[in-house]
């Protein structure tokens, strides 16, 4: 009986270690699940499902969750140190591996940029690594398209989506203030407080435009107007205060909002804008007080419309 225990203690031991590699520079990794063991042929592109998280295990990537695979293409050498390189080197299609890398070594040698300071620079970062296809250069040019296609439906669900939670939130706003608003297919909400002369602004034409911006609670976060930016409390000595020279869909580039907005004034006029985040930054912070998906307000004057010679 005891002799049989020590068979299978010395069987698991065995099996380990033959699923136990190191890399030319000594990186050790474990193969979880072995491939067709096929030898990947350099500028081969590599097809992969990857996840990799820091030694407090918070996840700083994950592919599957992301919806998309990794993809490298697979070089003859690979830059010495490179971890990830040099172990997706050693792999074949339908591997599956994983392995640590001491966190100064990761972004010295792997993401060869400075260790961030707020990494810890002893911890190590755990790879696990799913070897799924292997494809050559027109297999991967229709596999971009195919993600391309993907991204940018998501992207529109996303927006449409977003864009809905806006308009309510919007209207809601609207509604408490007891404020009627006229809206545009877009989603933009704005109110006329001022009525102008002539011709609206059309798209290509230079404009003068004071304006003020904050979030529906009120938090101020630019104006061109310096007493306002004083009373709100975001004066910037230097700051340039004058009204804002743009040409309407051109340079310098504003907002998708702005350009609608922009073509919707004439010389003189005033308006209060509302701006869905998706006409706006979408999912983007842009600073402490713009944060991901936040509805803009502007309260915009048209200056002047310049006549191009």
């Amino acid at each position: 009986m005891k002799n049989s225990l020590l068979l299978l203690v010395f069987a698991a031991i065995l099996a380990s270690c033959s699923n136990s590699k190191k890399t030319p520079s000594g990186y050790e990794f474990t193969v979880l699940r072995k491939g067709d063991g096929v030898k990947v042929d350099s500028g081969k592109y590599l097809i992969m499902n990857l996840t990799f998280k820091d030694g407090k295990d918070s996840v700083w990537n994950d592919s599957q969750k992301n919806g998309f695979p990794a993809v490298i293409q697979l070089q003859g050498t690979v830059p010495a140190g490179d971890a990830v390189l040099e172990v997706v080197k050693m792999m074949t299609k339908g591997d599956s591996v994983v392995f640590k890398v001491p966190a100064k070594k990761l972004f010295e040698k792997t993401f060869r940029q400075p260790i961030p300071f707020s990494v810890d620079s002893m911890q190590s970062f755990t790879f696990n690594i799913g070897l799924k296809d292997v494809m050559d250069q027109d297999q991967i040019r229709k596999l971009q398209e195919e993600l391309v296609a993907k991204q940018n439906e998501k992207m529109q669900k996303e927006q449409a989506l977003q864009l809905a939670k806006d308009t309510v939130a919007i209207d809601d706003f609207l509604k408490a203030k007891n404020v009627s608003s006229l809206k545009t297919k877009s989603g933009l909400r704005y109110v006329i407080t001022q009525t102008g002369k002539g011709d609206n602004a059309k798209s290509g034409e230079a404009v003068k435009v004071n304006y003020a911006g904050y979030l529906m609670n009120g938090s101020y976060f630019d104006t061109s107007i310096e007493s306002v930016a004083k009373e709100k409390g975001i004066y910037r000595e230097g700051g340039g205060y004058a009204p804002y020279e743009l040409t309407i869909g051109g340079y310098p580039p504003v907002i998708t909002g702005w350009d609608e907005i922009l073509q919707l004034m004439n010389k003189g006029s005033k308006v209060t804008v509302y701006i869905p985040s998706t006409l706006a930054y979408g999912n983007q912070r842009k600073s402490d007080v713009i944060v991901e998906n936040s509805v803009l307000v502007f309260d915009m004057e048209m200056v002047d419309i310049l006549i191009k010679k």
